[in-house]
């Protein structure tokens, strides 16, 4: 292999990992702000002809927009680590079907859930890590996010398909 292939290759999984690293999490945040705010729509409403409609509206949108940029901080490790993986897997051993794109999300999502499980953060610390406390929460919480995250990853890979599909000459 030539040097301008090998680095045209580091290039190309660069930005496949920055592709899962940034469009990955806005996608996830934007997915889990759809879901709460379609289902809780109808209970919002509900609240708000009991409460003051003001009052109501206003905590609820910034409830949603806590809730949307933590989703967003939370998905950027799982991410960046699905990217990186699924960008070896790529771009070095030629897996860029959609199947492995999934594989490399579940991947990164069980080492962010196994350091949640490990790793306690302190109080003052910036780092959002899950805390399931047994075995069968850690699995239910795998289950949801590998779900969620379908269609995130799904977007990524199709965005990135350029990429991940360029051959390398060897």
């Amino acid at each position: 292999m030539s040097l301008g292939a090998a680095l045209g290759g580091v290039a190309r999984m660069i930005g496949i990992t920055v592709i899962f690293s940034i469009l990955g999490p806005l996608a996830f945040a934007a997915l889990v702000l759809a879901i709460v705010a379609g289902f809780g729509a109808p209970l919002a409403q509900l609240f708000g002809t009991a409460a003051g409609h003001d009052l109501l509206s206003t905590i609820v949108s910034v409830a949603l927009w806590v809730l949307t940029i933590a989703a967003w901080l939370a998905a950027i490790p799982p991410s960046a680590g699905a990217g990186l993986i699924f960008a070896f897997a790529a771009v070095c051993a030629g897996l860029d079907k959609i199947w492995m794109a999934w594989l490399a999300a579940a991947a990164g999502i069980a080492a962010i859930i196994l350091l949640g499980n490990f790793v306690i953060p302190d109080e003052s610390s910036a780092l959002i890590l899950p805390g399931a406390r047994s075995s069968a929460e850690s699995l239910s919480l795998f289950g949801v996010l590998c779900v969620l995250a379908i269609l995130p990853v799904t977007l990524c890979w199709w965005l990135s398909k350029p990429l991940h599909r360029a051959s390398v000459s060897a």
